[in-house]
């Protein structure tokens, strides 16, 4: 018996043959929920407790892909502090604004390198990939932490970035993959919040040891040597996750998704409803879809095959874009500089400020990680976006009044709205967001690849940021913030018209949204929790079905 036969058995299918083989389908007997609102009322009727040995092991898999988050964090931030560091810039022979463009702008090169080896989750599976990519950033954390000239340093960022690019490429699939879905927006969107764990661990190790070693080589050392943390932390809880369930299936092997099912989301109990719920949802969002070959790992044409595939690409290119090119980067990157730029010249007030600045980044993400389910991905993004442009607007006119007449209190305006775009709008909103709903958006097939993508897009735009940003302020300083203040209303035009709601939908609901011919409607209906919305789910599993038959009937001819 098959999983989609016994599921809608325990749904009273009139007609399971017809289930299994689409052509013979009578649509007026098909009563088959694999909606949330079906895998809900499964738990009410067979509860799953959270608390037994197997959960254990999944959270622990979660753990594990939260610390690629914070290795994320460290080796972004921690150039922000080292910067700040005249000791750290003789060293390394970093003497002009340009070369300080490039040692951080080779982080997103390495990160845009790294989208080339995303094929690896779909190979030899998702957590090997990331055991992989971290072994590479502990290789050049290694490289910079010895590093005594620029270019070995910048080719030590390069490896680091590299490997961290690997590893954050597939860190969301995964956690997607492997959650129950019950528990996904709460799992999931916490882990880019994680970043700044590794944000904080990074800036105040800088600030700590800048003030005990002064000009001492240790006050930048002892930072990059930490850098081996949580990669290394990750290489070793790595080994004890499993497998996703999805790369299981996508490979052919629909007993160990299965036994994944059984072990992971029904506490070992195989006669459990859930597990005949989760790979009936399985077989129905891959229908049609072919065993993947070793020439699809390389086949980037499925992202854009169909027009709701184009669509699918279409958010994730737009979701990555504006995450790195609302103006966030060059604040976030450039802090320290832009504290510079209005007044704050003592370099331990800097690093302090940076530091409590990481403080309020984990304070404000962890809240947003929280919020984003109840409040729904399209109010989130709108709302941060709509703030950076009333912030930006500010931050110009603080930076113009100060340089222009040296006024103390627009200088310490300035700071307050820097503080205000870093964490009350971005932290808040787009931290959660900026990984979890590109990896939503895509279909399983699709996942892998469309993240690096995501990678791809996102580095660019990052690299573009930050190698131009120390140009742009030296030489039309505050104009520059001008320019993010009409790039973010065109951003908030783009989110409102475009991007779809995902909120309190499965991974297999999202995809049926893609089958309406108005996704972004269609996505608002879903998402609420109503008669209205059950009704548009049921329709489109119809359409996905009816798809299914024409294309099995085409593939008979």
């Amino acid at each position: 018996m098959s999983d989609i036969e016994a599921s809608a058995k325990q749904n009273n299918v009139d007609s399971v043959d017809s289930f299994t083989h689409p052509e013979k389908l009578d649509s007026s007997s098909l009563n088959l929920d694999l909606s949330e609102d079906g895998y809900k009322e499964i738990l009410r009727e067979h509860p799953v407790t959270r608390w037994h040995k197997n959960r254990y092991i999944i959270y622990l898999s979660c753990l594990s892909i939260y610390f690629v988050s914070t290795t994320n964090g460290y080796d972004g931030s921690l150039l922000t502090a080292l910067i700040a560091m005249p000791n750290f810039l003789v060293t390394m022979g970093i003497k002009s604004t340009s070369g300080t463009g490039l040692v951080m702008s080779i982080f997103q090169i390495g990160q845009m390198c790294a989208t080339v080896f995303v094929w690896l989750g779909d190979f030899i599976g998702r957590k090997h990939a990331i055991f992989c990519g971290s072994v590479v950033v502990c290789v050049g954390a290694i490289v910079t932490s010895v590093a005594t000239n620029y270019h070995t340093f910048v080719g030590g960022r390069f490896l680091l970035s590299f490997g961290s690019g690997i590893s954050c490429s597939l860190a969301t699939s995964y956690l997607l993959e492997i959650v129950s879905p019950n528990e996904r927006s709460a799992l999931c969107s916490i882990y880019n919040s994680l970043y700044y764990i590794g944000s904080i661990i990074a800036t105040w190790s800088a600030y700590g040891t800048n003030k005990r070693y002064g000009n001492s080589h240790l006050s930048f050392r002892i930072p990059l040597w930490l850098q081996l943390l949580c990669p290394g932390l990750v290489c070793l809880l790595i080994h004890f996750a499993p497998e996703s369930p999805r790369f299981h299936y996508l490979k052919g092997n629909k007993d160990k998704a299965r036994n994944f099912f059984i072990k992971y989301h029904a506490n070992g109990d195989e006669t459990h409803p859930i597990v005949n719920y989760q790979m009936a949802q399985l077989e129905m969002s891959l229908l049609n879809v072919p065993k993947l070959t070793i020439k699809d790992y390389f086949d980037y044409r499925i992202l854009f095959r169909t027009k709701r595939d184009s669509k699918r690409s279409a958010l994730v290119i737009a979701a990555s874009w504006f995450g790195q090119f609302s103006g966030l980067a060059v604040v976030g990157y450039y802090f320290t500089t832009i504290l510079l730029d209005l007044g704050i010249e003592n370099e331990t007030t800097r690093l302090l400020l940076n530091g409590v600045n990481s403080i309020l980044g984990y304070i404000f993400a962890t809240a947003g990680s929280l919020l984003v389910g109840r409040l729904g991905r399209r109010f989130v993004f709108l709302y941060s976006t709509s703030g950076f442009v009333a912030c930006f607007a500010i931050l110009a006119a603080c930076l113009a009044t100060f340089q222009n007449q040296g006024n103390k209190a627009a200088g310490r305006a300035g700071i307050a709205i820097i503080y205000i775009i870093n964490n009350v709008f971005f932290s808040f909103g787009y931290t959660p967001l900026q990984p979890l709903y590109p990896a939503e958006v895509l279909s399983s097939v699709m996942r892998v690849r469309g993240m690096g993508l995501f990678q791809l897009v996102q580095g660019t735009a990052g690299f573009v940021n930050t190698y131009a940003a120390p140009v742009a302020m030296q030489n039309i300083k505050y104009w520059f913030y001008v320019f993010f203040v009409f790039w973010d209303i065109f951003e908030v035009i783009v989110i409102y018209f475009f991007f779809i709601e995902t909120k309190g939908l499965s991974l297999e609901e999202i995809d049926l949204v893609f089958l309406s011919e108005n996704p972004v409607k269609s996505s608002i209906i879903c998402s609420k929790d109503n008669e209205a919305a059950k009704a548009e789910k049921k329709r489109l599993a119809q359409v996905k079905l009816e798809e299914g038959i024409t294309h099995e009937k085409a593939a008979l001819v």
